[in-house]
């Protein structure tokens, strides 16, 4: 066990160790975040359309789950095939898989980005690489939610007739996207603070 510790321990001391774990641990996590049917929907032999937003439809034959003058509403529409086609199989991967890149990729640069500050923050790498990292959250936030979301819509357009598939970005990342409006901030605030300290180093 020290061993196996001490041998993880020099892999992490070095940049393209560091980057091979982050880009591990970030594929484990977009898997496990955004993967909500098996290895992207590709391993269950159905392909499961969820309809946007909420239809209320009764469920009668429910009642006896609700109490007395409560009746049960399912809030969820979904369509499921279970002979699905390989169109169909790409459509329901890309429901999830881009959220899974943007996850992983979001990793592998904070975990550069730390890499790179370790010996202090106010250097123009680790400024840029903070930039980077807020550009990747920002942008790829957006295009993962709107890939996603087409995504849907065109795998909805192959099960189901008369149900709402206007694109509207409905499930834009908003925790996401602040994130990466945060660490454009902190970019420009460590790249100000790179400015500063070469000018104070200049008129030493």
């Amino acid at each position: 066990m020290a061993v196996s510790a001490s041998a993880l321990g020099r892999l992490t001391r070095t940049p393209s160790g560091f980057a091979a774990l982050a880009v591990v641990a970030g594929g484990i996590a977009g898997l496990a975040i955004f993967s909500r049917a098996g290895l992207f929907g590709l391993t269950d032999g159905l392909v499961v359309a969820r309809a946007f937003g909420s239809y209320g439809i009764p469920v009668d034959d429910l009642h006896e789950m609700a109490r007395p003058g409560v009746l049960p509403s399912a809030g969820e529409l979904s369509f499921i095939d279970a002979t699905p086609t390989a169109t169909q199989y790409l459509w329901q991967a890309l429901t999830t898989l881009p959220g899974a890149v943007l996850t992983a990729g979001a990793l592998f640069l904070l975990g550069r980005l730390l890499w790179q500050a370790r010996g202090g923050a106010y250097v123009p790498r680790v400024a840029r690489q903070a930039r980077g990292l807020g550009w990747w959250l920002l942008i790829g936030g957006i295009l993962a939610a709107a890939v996603e979301e087409i995504a849907m819509i065109r795998l909805l357009d192959t099960v189901a007739l008369q149900v709402d598939t206007a694109f509207r970005l409905r499930e834009a990342p908003v925790v996401v996207l602040l994130a990466g409006l945060g660490m454009l901030l902190v970019g420009s605030v460590l790249r100000d603070g790179v400015r500063m300290r070469e000018d104070l180093e200049g008129t030493v």
